[in-house]
């Protein structure tokens, strides 16, 4: 059986960002301390201390970027670990319109006043597979709440979609042939996980989720705040 040339060519690009992203897992665990003499410190770009799961999810969140961990050794042999800013947290989100699996547009106004927890994915990537049936359980704490949206994108077509969903259980929202959605976010490599907050900011931004009890108590702070007493509405972005 022939493979269509745009497909096969997915497929290669497809391999190699997972090759990539696996190579950056390795190079960032080599950087998560585990038996430096005296005291480990890890701590993000605010001075607060993280777990090794935080540190790692944090360092991975752009894995392409150069690593900017300041490294400082102290007298009595505390070794302190401090990461660099995740540059997306704090940003307005871009406004996006994207068709789901079943044929429906989710624009904006759907969004506007709403928790939104993204991912992007696509078919052929292990690491997103791998990820989804915690994320399956992650969204089912969920359950019952108005308040949130739930919402895989992937550029792979609906009816490939459906195939997959066939097979595998994805409980998200599913947006499809959302490329161009995906690409108003400017990120590189898969897979994405997202949350924007009421506003419209993006209050989280990862590739890989090792602290669960991070993501949760992000989604759970941004559920609790009220949109209209926020300075910024999700529909000024990119106005």
């Amino acid at each position: 059986m022939r493979i269509p040339w745009a497909r096969f060519t997915a497929l290669v690009l497809g391999f190699a960002v997972v090759l990539f992203f696996a190579a950056s897992v390795v190079n960032a665990q080599s950087k998560v301390p585990t038996s430096a003499p005296g005291k480990t410190v890890l701590r993000d770009s605010d001075g607060n201390l993280v777990s090794n799961n935080e540190f790692a999810d944090i360092r991975m969140a752009n894995f392409h970027y150069p690593d900017a961990t300041v490294i400082k050794a102290y007298e009595d042999g505390t070794v302190e670990f401090r990461l660099q800013k995740v540059p997306q947290e704090g940003m307005l989100a871009p406004k996006f319109s994207v068709r789901t699996v079943e044929g429906k547009t989710l624009t904006p106004e759907d969004l506007n006043g709403k928790v939104v927890v993204l991912s992007f994915w696509f078919i052929g990537c292990p690491a997103c597979r791998d990820l989804e049936p915690k994320l399956n359980e992650f969204k089912a704490k969920f359950i019952g709440d108005d308040g949130i949206v739930f919402l895989a994108m992937t550029a792979d077509s609906a009816s490939d979609v459906k195939k997959y969903l066939a097979k595998e259980r994805f409980d998200y929202l599913q947006g499809v042939e959302a490329k161009d959605a995906m690409r108003s976010f400017v990120f590189a490599g898969y897979p994405k996980n997202i949350v924007i907050g009421k506003t419209g900011e993006i209050v989280y931004w990862r590739s890989i989720i090792r602290a669960w009890d991070k993501f949760e108590a992000v989604v759970r702070t941004e559920l609790g705040k009220n949109a209209g007493d926020q300075g910024v509405s999700r529909q000024a972005s990119n106005k």
